[in-house]
């Protein structure tokens, strides 16, 4: 049965779909089966991001609707071999019980090994939909005193509805913390209350890439990152490096 993360986070641009893509198709590279679930309803940004746009026609809520059966709602990736998704629906009007995705989930959970519910940001719908079938949550922060607040009450709520949470630290640069300007790493996880998962360095290209669906391959030190935090879900114990490229 698959393990289901939920990827939160407080505030808006923080990199939460591209994490959760990259370290998705990390672990999709260890050979695990891993499912992409949107729940950012009306904005489908994982559709973009693993290449799908054109090719998605059923949305998970046409499974529940009976319109559809599960198979045909879940797309393979055209960029990574093992990875999936099950892309959110349209309708920004109709509103979902929180636990509408779970008994779905639960049913099509031995076909992966993870399943990832990707929030939108701040604490709606989508968030509740998303930390409502999870095991554990991933909360992604930049390191700037807005995004560590807003992520500090998305990993407070999330921790009513998972058994654990952890703190991925994204778009990072050694220049800002040297300088004192920004918060270190530990006082980031401080801010949010949360143990560290990974670090992701700053990439000022990837939210390009992404845009694109080509932010899965490439040898960028954000890409070595995903793959780490891919180790560490596996269960491997994989050190922070001692310093980040692009900081």
């Amino acid at each position: 049965m698959a393990k289901i993360i939920s990827f939160i986070s407080g505030k808006g641009g923080a990199g939460k779909s591209t994490t959760a893509a990259g370290v998705g198709a990390a672990l999709a590279k260890k050979g695990k089966r891993v499912l992409l679930v949107d729940c950012d309803i009306g904005f489908e940004n994982q559709s973009i991001i693993t290449g799908l746009c054109e090719s998605v026609v059923y949305n998970w809520e046409d499974v529940i609707s009976n319109r559809c059966k599960p198979a045909d709602a879940i797309y393979k990736s055209p960029l990574c071999e093992g990875l999936y998704l099950l892309p959110a629906p349209h309708d920004t009007d109709r509103q979902y019980p929180e636990g509408i995705l779970a008994d779905l989930l639960n049913i099509i959970s031995n076909n992966f090994d993870f399943i990832f519910t990707d929030s939108s940001a701040g604490v709606g719908e989508a968030f509740k939909l998303s930390v409502y079938p999870a095991d554990e949550a991933i909360l992604v922060c930049t390191d700037d005193a807005i995004c560590l607040r807003g992520g500090y009450f998305a990993a407070d709520r999330a921790l009513k509805a998972v058994k654990r949470a952890f703190l991925v630290l994204n778009c990072f640069k050694d220049y800002p913390v040297r300088h004192s300007l920004v918060p270190n790493i530990d006082e980031a996880m401080d801010e949010v209350c949360l143990p560290l998962m990974g670090v992701v360095p700053y990439d000022g290209s990837i939210s390009f890439r992404a845009g694109s669906g080509r932010t899965l391959f490439d040898s960028s030190a954000a890409v070595k990152a995903y793959d780490r935090i891919a180790d560490r879900l596996c269960g491997e114990n994989i050190p922070l490096p001692d310093s980040f490229e692009n900081g």
